[in-house]
Formats: C-alpha cells, sequence, structure tokens
C-alpha cells in the first residue's frame, strides 16, 4: 500500500532552466512539527530538510496556529500550512457565533450543527430552552466542551440546567443521541480538507480517512452513565486509555478503521453512500463558506500592497469530525486545524502519508517561484530609488494626459485580470495531474448548487463587515476592478485591443466594431467549474453578451446620426440658431445660465428635455425590438445620465458649459456602474443633445419671446370723479378699471362675476405657457 501510484510521482517542479545548484533545491521546514510523517513525506518527494528555526526554505510545516511575526517575516515565494484568521472556525466558539450568524439569515442552509450556546453570554438562552423542555416534559442531553480544547480534555455531558457552569468559559451543545452504530459502537469521522486557495477559493476533500469507534457499546445517556466517556465520546486520544481499545492493525477491525471500509459497510446495508456524502461536502463548504470572509481579510492584512488574486501563500489541512445520526443525516461536531498526524499504527502511517503527500503536491512548490520573486524585489527596490514621489500623478498632466494615462492603467489591470485567469487555468491543469487521493469540491461542478454557495459567499462578507469602517480612495479602481471578474478570457482579449486601439488614436475615439466577435462563435470558456459543466449554458450567456455589445454600438451610430431639433421648428433653424448662440457663446454664458438655473423651476427643467428623452427612448424600442426596456442596460444607463443633469438645480448639464475642477462625466462615472466605452460614447452624444436643446430653449424663449401687449389695449382708466355707479364696487385703494366697451359683464353675485368677451383675448407671453408637445 505504500508504493507510488502515478498521481504520487507527481512531485514538486524544479526549474525548467538548467544549471541547478544546491541553492536551487526545495527546502522544507519542519522545526515547528513534532510529527515524522512530514520529514518522511518530504524526503520521498526529494525536498530538502531544515530543522533550525530559519527563514531560508520554501515551505513551512508548523502544528500550531502561525504567529503574525512568523508571517510577517515570511518572503514572497514562500508557503506556510495554515492561514491567518482559520481560528473563526477551529475554535469552538467562534465556530458556534458564527454557525448562530449564518443560520439566523439562511436556517434551512445551516441545519446542520445541533444547536448551540457560548457561555457565560448565552447562559440565559440555554436556561430557557432547558426549562422549556421540562416544562414540555422532555428529557435532553447536552455536552460542555471548553472554548478552545483539544483531543477530548474538558468534555462533559449535562442533563439538568444545574450542571452548566454559570461563569466558566465554555461552549454548550445539544447531544444527539440517536447516532448510527457501526458493531453496536458510536462512530464519527475525520475527514480531511485541503484549502490552497482562499481568494478565489479551492477546497479538496481527501477520499479516505478515518472512522474513530467507542469501546463501548452504545446506551442512550442516563443518569447513571453520563459520565462514561468511553460510551458517548469518540476521540482516540480518550479511548486509546480504554482497556476495552482494539488495537488491530487490520483496516475493517478495531476501534480505528478507513472511511474506505465504512462506505462498503454502509452499501452492504442498504444505505446511500453518494447521497450521504454529498450531504457531507454540502457541509465542508457552507462552514468554509462562513470563514472564507475573515480569510480575505487577514491574509490582505497580512500581506500588504500584495493582491489576494497572487498565488496564495497559505495552504492548510483542515480535520473535520463528523457525526452521523440514525437516519444517516451528517452533523458538524468541530473543526480542527491542527489535526493529528501521529502515526501510532499503520493505518494511520498509510492514510496520514498520503493525506501530507498529495497535498505537497497539489500547491505545486517551484524553484522558479523563489528566482522571480526574488529577481522582482530587485526591480522594485531599483524603481523606489529611481522614481522621485509626487503628491499627485495629476500635477502636471492636462486633462488629455489624464485621460491616456487612464487608459494605460485600464489597460495594465486588464492585463493582470488576464495574467490571473492563465495562472488559475495554469494551477487548474496542474492540480487534475496531482490530486493523487483529493477530490476537487469547491469550485462545484454543480451550477445550482453554485448559485447557492455565491449567495451564501455574500451574505458571509455581509456579516464580517458589519462595524468595519470601509475605506473609499479605492472604490472606483475596486469597482472597475471587480468588473473584470466576471468576463472570459476572450472578452478580456478584446477589451485590452480597444484600450490598444483607442492609445493609438485617442481616448475619444469610438470602438470598432470588428473588435466585437460574432455571437455564432464557439469559445472555448475559461471556467473555475470542470469541463463538465452544461456548456449550452455557457454559450447562451456568451450570446447574449455579444448581442447586447452590438445592440448598443447601433444605437450609438444613430445617436451619431442624430441632428439637434426642437418643437415646432425645422432642423435647420435649430442649425442656425446653435451655430449663432455658439460664435459666442462666452456673451450669451451669463444669460443661459439665468434662463436654466433661475428662470427655469425643475418641472420647466424637465419639461425642457423630455421631447429628447422621448426621442432616445423610441430610438431604444426600435434597436432593441421592444417597448419594455427594463432589460436594457443602456436603458438605466441614460436614465441615470438625464437624472444627473437635472440634479442639484440643474448645476448637472451647467457643467458642461462651465467645466469645473473635473469633467461632468468624471463626476457621473463615479456615482454610476462600471460603462464600456460603447456606453460611454453613447452618454457624450446624449449630453450634446442635451446641450443644444438648452441654447434653442434660451434662443426661442429668453432672446425672442414675444411681447407683452400694452394694457390700454383691452381696457382703459377713467377718472375717479366720472365713476359709474353701483356696477362695479367701490375699492378706495385701487384704481377703478372698466372693460373694454366689446366686453360684457353678467349679473351675478361679486364672487362669481367673470367677464366674457366676443374675441380673443390679446396674447401674452407667461413663463407657465411653456408647454411643449
Amino acid at each position: 500500500m505504500l508504493m507510488a501510484s502515478k498521481h504520487e510521482q507527481c512531485g514538486p517542479r524544479k526549474a525548467s532552466y538548467t544549471g541547478l545548484t544546491d541553492h536551487d533545491t526545495l527546502k522544507i521546514n519542519v522545526s515547528g512539527t513534532k510529527y515524522a510523517v512530514v520529514s518522511t513525506v518530504a524526503k520521498e518527494l526529494g525536498l530538502a530538510t531544515v530543522h533550525a528555526d530559519t527563514n531560508e526554505c520554501d515551505v513551512y510545516w508548523i502544528d500550531g496556529a502561525i504567529s503574525l511575526e512568523k508571517f510577517l517575516e515570511m518572503k514572497h515565494y514562500q508557503k506556510v500550512n495554515h492561514f491567518p484568521g482559520m481560528g473563526e472556525i477551529s475554535r469552538k466558539d467562534s465556530l458556534g457565533r458564527n454557525m448562530q450568524r449564518m443560520r439566523k439569515e439562511n436556517p434551512s442552509e445551516y441545519s446542520f450543527v445541533p444547536q448551540t450556546w457560548v457561555l457565560p453570554g448565552d447562559y440565559n438562552g440555554v436556561s430557557s430552552y432547558m426549562r422549556e423542555l421540562k416544562r414540555k416534559r422532555r428529557n435532553r442531553t447536552f455536552i460542555i466542551k471548553p472554548h478552545n480544547g483539544s483531543m477530548g480534555n474538558g468534555i462533559s455531558l449535562a442533563r439538568s440546567i444545574e450542571d452548566i457552569p454559570r461563569d466558566q468559559n465554555v461552549v454548550v451543545q445539544e447531544y444527539i443521541d440517536k447516532p448510527l452504530l457501526l458493531d453496536g459502537f458510536k462512530l464519527d469521522l475525520r475527514v480531511y480538507v485541503l484549502i490552497t486557495s482562499c481568494n478565489p477559493l479551492r477546497i479538496f476533500v481527501y477520499k479516505d480517512g478515518l472512522v474513530r469507534l467507542s469501546t463501548q457499546h452504545y446506551t442512550a445517556p442516563t443518569d447513571e452513565n453520563i459520565q462514561e466517556q468511553f460510551i458517548h465520546l469518540t476521540n482516540y486520544s480518550i479511548n486509546k486509555h480504554s482497556d476495552s481499545f482494539d488495537a488491530s492493525e487490520g483496516y475493517d477491525k478495531g476501534s480505528k478503521r478507513t472511511i474506505k471500509y465504512f462506505n462498503g459497510w454502509l452499501a452492504l446495508n442498504g444505505y446511500n453512500v453518494s447521497e450521504m456524502w454529498a450531504k457531507i461536502y454540502d457541509i465542508l463548504i457552507k462552514t468554509l463558506i462562513v470563514a472564507h470572509p475573515h480569510l480575505v481579510h487577514s491574509y490582505s492584512a497580512c500581506r500588504p500592497g500584495r493582491s489576494v488574486e497572487e498565488k496564495c501563500q497559505c495552504f492548510e489541512v483542515l480535520g473535520f469530525d463528523i457525526l452521523l445520526d440514525k437516519d444517516l443525516k451528517p452533523w458538524l461536531i468541530e473543526v480542527n486545524r491542527s489535526p493529528s498526524f501521529g502515526t501510532d499504527a499503520p493505518l494511520d502511517l498509510v492514510i496520514k502519508r498520503g493525506v501530507v503527500k498529495d497535498a505537497l503536491n497539489i500547491i505545486n512548490l517551484s524553484t522558479a517561484d523563489r528566482k522571480r520573486s526574488i529577481v522582482a524585489h530587485k526591480v522594485a527596490s531599483r524603481r523606489r530609488l529611481l522614481v522621485t514621489p509626487s503628491k499627485s500623478r495629476y500635477d502636471f498632466l492636462g486633462e488629455q494626459e489624464e485621460a491616456d494615462y487612464e487608459i494605460k492603467k485600464k489597460k495594465e489591470e486588464v492585463k493582470e485580470r488576464l495574467l490571473t485567469i492563465r495562472r488559475q487555468k495554469a494551477l487548474k491543469d496542474h492540480e487534475n495531474e496531482c490530486m493523487g487521493d483529493y477530490v476537487r469540491v469547491y469550485p462545484t461542478t454543480d451550477w445550482s448548487r453554485a448559485r447557492i454557495y455565491e449567495g451564501l459567499l455574500e451574505t458571509a462578507a455581509k456579516i464580517c463587515l458589519v462595524g468595519r469602517s470601509q475605506p473609499g480612495s479605492r472604490s472606483r479602481r475596486r469597482s472597475f476592478f471587480s468588473s473584470l471578474q466576471t468576463l472570459k478570457e476572450h472578452e478580456l482579449m478584446d477589451l485590452l485591443s480597444q484600450y490598444e486601439y483607442q492609445e493609438q488614436h485617442g481616448p475619444d475615439s469610438p470602438p470598432r466594431l470588428s473588435y466585437i466577435r460574432p455571437a455564432t462563435s464557439h469559445y472555448q470558456p475559461l471556467s473555475v467549474a470542470d469541463s463538465h459543466s452544461p456548456m449550452d449554458t455557457m454559450y447562451a450567456v456568451m450570446a447574449a453578451r455579444v448581442a447586447e455589445e452590438e445592440q448598443v454600438q447601433r444605437m450609438m451610430m444613430s445617436l451619431n446620426d442624430t441632428k439637434p431639433s426642437y418643437p415646432l421648428k425645422t432642423q435647420d433653424e435649430v442649425h442656425r440658431v446653435l451655430e449663432e448662440i455658439n460664435a459666442d457663446l462666452l456673451t450669451h454664458r451669463p444669460n443661459i445660465a439665468s434662463f436654466w438655473m433661475v428662470s427655469l423651476d425643475s418641472t420647466k427643467r424637465k419639461q425642457l428635455l423630455v421631447p429628447l428623452k422621448d426621442l432616445i427612448k423610441r430610438l431604444l424600442q426600435s434597436h432593441w425590438r421592444t417597448t419594455n426596456l427594463d432589460s436594457v442596460k443602456l436603458f438605466h444607463v441614460l436614465n441615470r445620465l438625464f437624472s444627473y443633469l437635472l440634479s442639484r438645480g440643474g448645476k448637472g448639464l451647467w457643467s458642461v458649459f462651465v467645466p469645473l475642477h473635473k469633467s461632468w462625466e468624471a463626476d457621473f462615472r463615479d456615482k454610476s456602474e462600471v460603462l464600456s466605452m460603447t456606453e460611454i460614447v453613447c452618454c457624450r452624444k446624449v449630453v450634446e443633445l442635451c446641450q443644444s436643446t438648452l441654447i434653442a430653449g434660451y434662443y426661442y424663449h429668453h432672446l425672442h419671446r414675444p411681447k407683452r401687449q400694452s394694457k390700454s389695449t383691452s381696457c382703459k382708466r377713467i377718472p375717479t370723479s366720472s365713476r359709474r355707479p353701483s356696477s362695479i364696487p367701490k375699492c378706495p385703494s385701487l384704481p377703478v378699471v372698466i372693460p373694454h366697451p366689446s366686453y360684457s359683464i353678467k349679473q351675478r353675485p361679486y364672487s362669481q362675476t367673470r367677464i366674457t368677451s366676443n374675441r380673443p383675448p390679446p396674447t401674452r407671453f407667461r413663463q407657465t405657457d411653456l408647454r411643449f408637445p
């Protein structure tokens, strides 16, 4: 069983170049571990073992949690077998709190943990629960564990509230009193889980493991046997001291057996083994999802200035303890971040040797990483010496240079994302070749479960970030870079080609249609899932994206062909007006500002742009061939653009005439989602049309509005001495006005008196008459 298989022959890679010296040998530091199996496996793989406490190595293997100081001292090419932040699920109290929070948000997805209380804070909760059980005459047993205990130390059982320690730091869990039994003994499973990366999260499960049995036949807990640990506990560190401990060397008998044997026993007894392991894998993934935001946060804090998407410097082998009840439902008991790799029995040596050996194969150690890191460190040091730091990148850049710099920066970000995708693809190929007896369970190939896990990751991130301040200085770059996460390799290549085209022809140049690939083309998708994913769905999604981009480009060309217009005016008349105003724009600018922001209120400003907005909506409906535009992204983008132009009392549109410290485009894009270049060109054209509409409105309703007729044409004033009696009420404070002879006054009470005429009243211009069809 100890012979190397074809998977085990895939060891750590050496550099592909010649001239290797003793310094090019891969080294593992085993000074922090007491387990001999680690050194044995390292020698089998050709690694040089280092027993001194030195940093001259490529990988550290440490039994306990790594200290922050030790992690900060690590070089960029070195790896360590622990993640910072894993204590959020390896400590019993932290696991209980985190599971309670996730269960509150997703009760149905996190029902695999027994009811848990963390004392002393939750003492009132557990006491109320136990009193309610007593009132209903239900007898339940509870297991009490230390907050951060291990190897079964300090574990006890309780059946009454008096046995619960009130002021101690312990975790209280409801006891599973109807477990699955093997030969009459209670059992649990030690499942070995390997995490090779925290962002993206990559989880592997070893196909074999240990089945640990109690040493006395199981009976339900009673007041008489509640103190019998050899009945109720399955910990090896406890049961090995029992007189009934069976140390048989076979895998199918004794107090410790293999999971492969257990699977066969289940199948022979009519149990659904595949369904059971699907549930166990689900538990493992959901548990690590709880820890994921803490791992990313802690890893980023310990490696400042480095992206979490770079080659991960951490990996970890965890020991999950899973208990099965009589219905074969798996329950998570605890997570061990430092599982024992002791080899007291030949069975331990076989299993734990495979766990360590395949884990070192998967993490892909290479001497090229060390040399690449040394060269990069020298280049960065030389750059810091030669480049003079400045207060701002834009201190001496004009608007054009700033736009060119933004394009270069985005191009570098696209290149970085492309490099990450190709690195992940190479890593996946290496994993597929060297997984050995591990199986990759996350990323999953089940797309229905993948969507559920994505939602749980978002929920876990929200819970983790509660109360933490989020820096906003890099929000724009983070927003742009996060938008690249969903793009495939061929889409990133198209975007990179577009940026290179803009570098040559200027940032304002429209995108070329040749960069948009036809929807009928089929590309090999670069997904984090395996090749068994539903490809038809991916092709449909890619085709929809390409079709959407083509529609946006057609809309852009339609907007380029759209000429400024105005209600009841021909396009030639509007064109002459725009030429006249633009020829002397500096003179008219104060009057345009007064007309737009003073003469017109918010309602009139909206009405002025309504015809243009309706025209754009009709164009969108024509191109997308639908009247319902809720699913069209460009429709929502242009709606937000109109809202921005009308915001702050019209200052949004006015910023087009008077550029401030930053352009309207930068201001609008800061408050919106990341836009493609085609969508940006559409927005620019819409702003130009809005600007022309404002100038036309200013010309026709401010410079050349109709003149008011004199009041003498409709009524005349008479001397006070010649007033007519009683037909018009007297008002000593106001002049008396009599109507024109052509008007008649109907005899009715004064409050209902109105003047009628056989001819229309004179035409007068009022601000309230500003209406457009």
